[in-house]
């Protein structure tokens, strides 16, 4: 059955080899001949693998005919002074059979940084952002990038699909969150529909999830002190010096590891091959606390499903 999802059922063998390599061809095949850069997915310098975008999930969510079904709209969590996350479940099911393919978790709330500020628009410099910015930054060396670019007031944007090294304007924070109620859903749903996706159809090895949503959830869950409304800048230098990162780390994983039990958290353990956390190395912290995060998340849903 061409371009279809092929499903595990536990009453019938295995899959095929044949049948997992007709899958992911079919994946680069949409990809080479459909998808355009920037448009369905995109290329993030640093990393090696292209980001599915909201547009290309729902281009193969086409070619394997499946709908979507989502919950958790009605139950946003409260994060007090007016600010809520939604925690979104996307459910995949076969357009022909009603058959459940697979799920997805996402999350957003007006406390991240793009949505809890205003201002601190990005002016482009018109210079290229050099590829050792983002050597240093996937490393976790956060205040040698920013120095390269040129230290505080200055970030990376992307000008008319290329990135350039931009003048960062002051931030101040949104005095009415409810303004962006609908907008953080919406990215709750994206997030979850991509991340449904990419498992449903196996095409992880293919595509990331978006790398610039990641990053956002990556500010969120590791600053353990809330910025002040001059300071979303200096944040991030601060996390970047060592011993501030370590402790940052330290305080993250205590609070995650409260809310898990035993038995969740040395299973994200055993899925990046370490007996403790204090073996991850710097460019793995991140990830942990990310996977840490989704654990949690699901654990909640399940809770008020």
């Amino acid at each position: 059955m061409e371009n279809q999802i092929v499903s595990y059922n536990p009453a019938v063998p295995a899959l095929k080899v044949q049948d997992v390599i007709q899958q992911v061809n079919a994946i680069q095949e949409v990809m080479k001949q459909v998808m355009r850069e920037n448009e369905h997915y995109g290329v993030i310098p640093g990393t090696k693998k292209p980001s599915l975008l909201k547009p290309g999930a729902e281009k193969l969510g086409l070619m394997f005919r499946l709908g979507t079904r989502y919950s958790g709209e009605e139950n946003p969590r409260d994060l007090g002074n007016d600010h809520r996350e939604y925690i979104i479940k996307c459910t995949l099911f076969h357009i022909g059979d009603a058959t459940i393919i697979g799920e997805g978790l996402g999350s957003c709330s007006t406390k991240e940084g793009k949505y809890r500020y205003r201002g601190g628009e990005k002016s482009g410099t018109g210079k290229p952002v050099p590829k050792e910015y983002w050597n240093l930054k996937n490393a976790g060396k956060f205040e040698e990038a920013k120095k390269i670019i040129g230290g505080e007031g200055f970030g990376a944007g992307k000008i008319d699909g290329h990135w350039e090294i931009c003048e960062i304007g002051e931030k101040v924070e949104h005095d009415n969150p409810a303004d962006n109620y609908n907008t953080v859903l919406k990215m709750a749903k994206k997030r979850a529909h991509i991340d449904a996706i990419l498992s449903a159809t196996a095409a992880s090895d293919i595509f990331t999830q978006d790398v610039e949503d990641i990053v956002d959830v990556e500010a969120v869950v590791v600053s353990t002190k809330q910025p002040t409304q001059a300071e979303p800048e200096k944040q991030e230098a601060k996390e970047a010096d060592t011993s501030g990162r370590d402790d940052t780390f330290r305080k993250t994983i205590a609070a995650l590891k409260a809310k898990l039990t035993e038995e969740e958290f040395k299973g994200v353990l055993l899925e990046f091959k370490v007996e403790n956390e204090i073996e991850l190395v710097n460019g793995k912290r991140n990830l942990f606390i990310i996977q840490l995060g989704k654990r949690l998340k699901m654990k909640e849903v399940a809770v008020h499903a």
